[in-house]
């Protein structure tokens, strides 16, 4: 039911109101030339529906072409590594086989996980479905710097469990964090697994022997393929596992991973063995149980190893959307925060920066871009085809232009702070005028009027350090403003009452938005 004016609807009565009295009495449908009440209802309303199946069809968006194209990328066929010397080595492409539910480890990238900004969720598969684009991991070593010189994988080597090439565009590590009333399992409660597009410490992972007699012993030594073994979570010391708890999706019905240290109920004795000195209480005497014991699969036959043909290209859209949306999620200065970094680490001063720069610059932005996608923003916004991205064009793709609404208001802002026209504003103008209690991270409560007042001087004078705005810069930014803005009518309003503008000029430009 939904609460309106006159009480509580039910969702029945809402589907209604689509329909005529005289057909919700049990008459047939008008011909849309029949005039009767809101004329041409019937006609109007298929229309429109028509309309939006045809644009969700043409741009590939109803819901069953996009399952249908998800469960053709997810159910292709991957390579699987076959190991010559019978050990794991790095960059190897396996499959993980859990003990307990006999199913193997796979990626559902339809399935998103709501706690975190771009996570998908893990299950294990029963089906014997073989090596597929959603059941190959690719193993990659987390510690560049450890004490292991050669590409074989030892047990309490640090490591990351990451997705292959054909699954995703991005790469994809398998994550786990402590259990918070924001990330949980979403059926045992415990820590919860996905693979996330962050490399952080919470993707590193240790293979431990699965014999607590020997784990210690055995440390350092080649994780043989096909071997039992227990997944140690790094940042909780507990074991990745797998559970008949089932999980449906558009697979059918899987099975949840999560992390938990499942151990065998039996009594240890571990007091005893503590008194006679053949055991220190750091280690472990207890087994883990079939929950937590997974194998690394590889191949016996060289020639599924083949050589991927192609990887999944970020479409360029989507790419400068993601980085939008990260930089709006730091504030109303965000984007112009970059352009500062941005000129910062530009050395000979022509306004452009090469792949290395550009990369460092997002890293310093905490921004990071992998070579890839930092090659693609560059191919995107080359215009000169010279290899390096001219930060200007970079951040035009970012903001956008203002529309003819939000430019109208803007220099009307600016000719009314440059009162002799001379093109010319200074900062002492700018602080005289604006209200800063009309700017918009006070009006959300981001910031107190102090500190936004601090930051709105600070953000100014970023093309000429001389202290003058002038009509570009005073474009330049409003832009970065305009980007984190969605309504053009609340725009108009925050510059009306920000810069003390006339009235009547936001009444005559933005009725038809209000009313």
């Amino acid at each position: 039911s939904t609460q309106s004016t006159w009480g509580y609807i039910d969702k029945k009565e809402i589907q209604m109101l689509h329909f005529t009295p005289q057909q919700i009495s049990g008459g047939g449908k008008f011909h849309h030339k029949t005039k009767i009440g809101n004329w041409q209802e019937d006609f109007i309303l298929e229309e429109a529906k028509m309309k939006d199946y045809l644009k969700k069809k043409d741009g590939e968006k109803l819901s069953i072409s996009l399952t249908e194209a998800k469960l053709a990328r997810s159910l292709a066929k991957a390579p699987l590594s076959c190991s010559a010397d019978g050990k794991l080595h790095f960059g190897f492409k396996v499959m993980l086989l859990n003990k307990k539910t006999n199913g193997n480890l796979v990626i559902d990238v339809g399935d998103k996980i709501a706690s975190f900004e771009e996570a998908y969720a893990v299950t294990t598969n029963n089906k014997g479905i073989g090596p597929l684009t959603r059941s190959v991991f690719v193993v990659e070593k987390a510690d560049e710097k450890d004490d292991f010189t050669d590409d074989v994988i030892h047990y309490g080597q640090k490591i990351r469990i990451q997705s292959n090439s054909l699954i995703f565009p991005k790469k994809l590590s398998l994550r786990s964090c402590p259990v918070s009333p924001q990330a949980y399992a979403r059926f045992s409660r415990n820590q919860e697994v996905s693979m996330h597009t962050v490399p952080s410490y919470d993707t590193v992972w240790t293979i431990e022997h699965v014999d607590p007699n020997v784990r210690f012993s055995m440390k350092s030594q080649p994780v043989p393929a096909g071997a039992p073994v227990i997944i140690e979570h790094s940042a909780t010391a507990h074991f990745l596992a797998s559970d008949m708890l089932e999980y449906k999706n558009d697979f059918g019905t899987e099975y949840e991973v999560c992390v938990f240290s499942y151990a065998t109920l039996n009594k240890s004795q571990s007091l005893a063995l503590e008194k006679s000195g053949k055991l220190s209480r750091e280690l472990p005497t207890k087994f883990q149980t079939d929950q937590n014991v997974w194998t690394f699969i590889t191949s016996k036959d060289p020639a599924t190893d083949f050589e991927i043909a192609g990887e999944l290209a970020i479409p360029p859209a989507e790419l400068f959307a993601n980085i939008k949306k990260k930089l709006l999620e730091r504030g109303t200065y965000g984007i112009r925060g970059l352009g500062i970094v941005f000129k910062n680490m530009d050395k000979n001063g022509n306004r452009k920066l090469d792949i290395d720069e550009f990369m460092d610059a997002m890293q310093n932005y905490e921004m990071p871009l992998t070579k890839k996608e930092a090659t693609l923003v560059i191919e995107t916004c080359d215009k000169d085809k010279d290899k390096h991205i001219d930060f200007n064009e970079f951040l035009r793709f970012i903001r956008g232009e203002l529309n003819e609404k939000r430019q109208a208001v803007v220099d009307q802002a600016y000719a009314k702070l440059d009162k002799n026209k001379d093109g010319k504003v200074t900062l002492e103008d700018i602080a005289a005028i604006y209200d800063i209690s009309k700017h918009p991270d006070v009006i959300n409560k981001k910031k107190t009027p102090e500190q936004a007042y601090m930051d709105f001087m600070a953000h100014w004078d970023t093309q000429v350090a001389d202290g003058i705005i002038t009509l570009d810069e005073f474009h330049d930014y409003y832009k970065d403003i305009s980007a984190s803005v969605d309504r053009d009518d609340y725009f108009v309003a925050m510059m009306t009452s920000a810069w003390k503008l006339q009235s009547s000029y936001f009444l005559t430009q933005n009725t038809h938005a209000l009313f």
